[in-house]
């Protein structure tokens, strides 16, 4: 049976990289290739300079998105992006992504998709579903689990761990806009090109890593496009049981903005709650990943789908560094504080 979403036949795209002419990553790279390519050559510098830990290939990756928030100017300013993207020539391909004609008008429902994810992510129901479910879930994905099968620091917790929480850092740099928090904001946020340059760091580790469960290269629309349920429709749906109120819209909004700079088609991107249940489903129903139907339930992780030393392997734990975040959890939650209410009662 074919994977068929919204009545198309999408088995052709399922394999492709992460360079689809329907992203924001793929206009971006027509609109300007000179930011792309200063990116892609920014990771480069990036990993020539960082050694490995332990002995793996594993490198920290945090230092390549600070050196985006220092950067004075606004090479990498998301009004002068979002500009390149509403450019003649281009306009017409990010509006169909976006839903808006203006570059302004972007922005603003960008930054409040943002600040909706900023407030879900941030409460313990959530943080409690990324550490326990989400990231494991990946595994579910027979080409996510190929990939990480093949990179032995997969095995060792102490990295696993790092890398978890620094995957989680470049998450809030993300909502966050990717700004100083004294100064950065007298220029501009930085959320489309700190995307953007995740999505030149998976490119550029990832790529080249074959699949021996499908025979696809393992970083492909298929991993990614699954990826991002395990954070969007996993975490939305633990709020759902719960019955705590978000804006659904604004959530899946944002997820559908970030695929898009990944380079994610936007075929492959649920628009609601309501699609991405229907695309979890069809992932596990088109053998994308392990163990066939009935899908597990999202916010129950099943082992049993999962390679044992990828299960084995898998460990986090908090770091300190993580209390610089504490001043924007606060005004956050000020700025949330008639429903952060509800929340804390419970409804």
């Amino acid at each position: 049976m074919p994977f068929t979403f919204r009545g198309q036949n999408l088995d052709a795209l399922l394999g492709d990289p992460l360079t689809a002419a329907n992203s924001l990553y793929g206009i971006m790279g027509a609109a300007d290739a000179e930011l792309m390519e200063g990116l892609r050559l920014h990771w480069k510098k990036h990993i020539r300079e960082t050694p490995g830990v332990n002995g793996t290939a594993w490198r920290p990756a945090l230092k390549a998105f600070s050196a985006i928030e220092g950067f004075w100017g606004n090479t990498y300013s998301d009004h002068r992006l979002a500009k390149v993207l509403y450019g003649p020539g281009h306009s017409v391909a990010t509006a169909a992504v976006t839903g808006v004609q203006s570059s302004a008008q972007f922005l603003r429902d960008f930054e409040a998709a943002r600040d909706e994810a900023f407030y879900v992510f941030f409460q313990a129901t959530s943080v409690n579903e990324l550490a326990g479910v989400s990231f494991k879930a990946t595994y579910y994905h027979k080409d996510v689990s190929a990939l990480f099968e093949q990179r032995p620091h997969s095995a060792i917790k102490a990295i696993v761990s790092r890398r978890v929480i620094e995957t989680a850092q470049i998450m809030l740099r993300i909502l966050y806009g990717n700004m100083n928090m004294g100064w950065g904001s007298l220029y501009s946020t930085r959320t489309l090109a700190t995307t953007l340059l995740l999505a030149q760091m998976h490119n550029s580790a990832l790529s080249h890593y074959q699949s021996h469960y499908t025979g696809r290269r393992c970083y492909n629309q298929s991993a990614v496009a699954f990826t991002l349920l395990t954070f969007s429709y996993v975490v939305a749906q633990a709020w759902v049981d719960k019955g705590y109120e978000f804006n659904e819209q604004r959530w899946y909004y944002f997820w559908k903005l970030v695929g898009s700079l990944l380079g994610v088609d936007s075929r492959l991107i649920a628009d609601d709650h309501a699609e991405a249940a229907q695309l979890w489903v069809l992932f596990f129903a088109r053998g994308e990943c392990f163990g066939g139907t009935p899908a597990p339930y999202p916010t129950n992780l099943d082992n049993g789908r999962i390679d044992p030393g990828l299960l084995a392997g898998y460990s986090v734990q908090p770091e300190a560094n993580l209390i610089q975040w504490v001043p924007a959890f606060i005004v956050t939650q000020m700025r949330n504080s008639v429903r952060w209410g509800k929340y804390l009662l419970g409804y």
